[in-house]
């Protein structure tokens, strides 16, 4: 069975949750949680610049760029067994955005957010990547932004204002072409998963056509009704159970390979994360060709974040993002570190 890429399904329970209470708008996709955002900050403080992460995808810049938004940029380099923001306290920007990496909490995220509340900066904590870790940042960020579809497949997002009531009004569009493609997408790769039937090359082009449908139209969507009924039911302890084992197999394989070739990004994993992905670091000579050897066996690591954005940065140079997700047992991560293992 493969390992990785678009996900088919989401793991639910009878139980229900609170995925979806707060002060929250839930919309069609991050993006457009990020829109939102930057419109009521716009209303809000007259905000005209944002601070952002130069280690990101670039989908989150679109949504500032497209209401006027001047964009700045700061370093995000590896350092010391984690990462290291070189945030300039000189920025004179009205906004940031912070973000934890990979679902491995960062005091450093905790710390930026409370020092640019006290100098009167709104904080934005993206929130994509420690959807269900447990962040203490949570308590200084003015917004904070959830894409669930980064953990099981959903048409939904989330995005929350800690204070005060929004000065713009709720996505209430419905992008229909967009999800009835991604529903069929996934419908086709869970018959091809499940019972081998079907051709992969189909889905894989449907899953692209809607990606290509929502790069250009996002803007004031709402979340699809399904997926926000299935986010009140997500089994979130199995997500996490399931995640945290997988993510400490592969963290405990890692520490017997030579560091000096490969490593990982987050040494140790603590108690309150709940890793979206595995990240390493690699010789960047020797990257590619373990995620191609990897593609080979059907395992689909994907590389964060490529991007115009990461020029020369060397996490984008040398980051490879090992699955460990809810989808596969301890044996399908025996799978990969053995390939791994085999490569080097």
């Amino acid at each position: 069975m493969e390992i990785g890429s678009e996900f088919w399904d989401a793991p639910l329970t009878e139980k229900q949750n609170n995925l979806c209470s707060g002060n929250a708008y839930n919309t069609l996709s991050g993006r457009t949680a990020l829109e939102v955002i930057a419109r009521d900050l716009k209303a809000e403080r007259g905000a005209k610049s944002v601070y952002m992460p130069a280690y990101c995808c670039d989908s989150m810049i679109a949504p500032f760029e497209k209401n006027g938004y001047e964009v700045k940029l700061y370093a995000v380099e590896p350092y010391s067994n984690s990462i290291h923001r070189q945030i300039f306290t000189d920025h004179g920007c009205n906004a940031i955005l912070l973000l934890d990496y990979f679902g491995f909490e960062s005091e450093e995220t905790e710390v930026f957010a409370m020092a640019e509340r006290l100098r009167g900066t709104a904080v934005i904590l993206d929130r994509v990547q420690s959807a269900f870790s447990a962040a203490k940042a949570c308590t200084y960020a003015d917004y904070t932004i959830t894409s669930w579809r980064k953990w099981f497949f959903s048409c939904a997002a989330t995005a929350e204002k800690k204070c005060g009531e929004w000065l713009v009004t709720k996505p209430n569009r419905v992008n229909e072409e967009y999800i009835a493609l991604r529903r069929e997408a996934a419908n086709l790769k869970a018959k091809y998963i499940g019972t081998g039937v079907g051709e992969k090359q189909r889905y894989l082009e449907k899953f692209s056509d809607s990606e290509g449908i929502l790069e250009n139209d996002f803007v004031e969507y709402a979340a699809e009704a399904q997926s926000l009924e299935e986010l009140r039911h997500i089994d979130a302890d199995f997500i996490i159970s399931r995640r945290r084992e997988n993510a400490e197999y592969l963290l405990d394989e890692l520490k017997t390979m030579p560091s000096d070739i490969i490593r990982p990004l987050f040494a140790e994993m603590n108690d309150g994360d709940v890793p979206l992905f595995v990240p390493v670091l690699l010789k960047p000579e020797l990257r590619d060709g373990l995620r191609q050897h990897l593609i080979q066996n059907e395992i689909y690591c994907p590389v964060h974040w490529p991007s115009e954005l990461a020029g020369a940065n060397r996490l984008y140079d040398s980051e490879l993002s090992l699955i460990c997700d809810q989808r596969y047992s301890i044996e399908d991560m025996k799978r990969e570190i053995t390939l791994i293992k085999d490569f080097l």
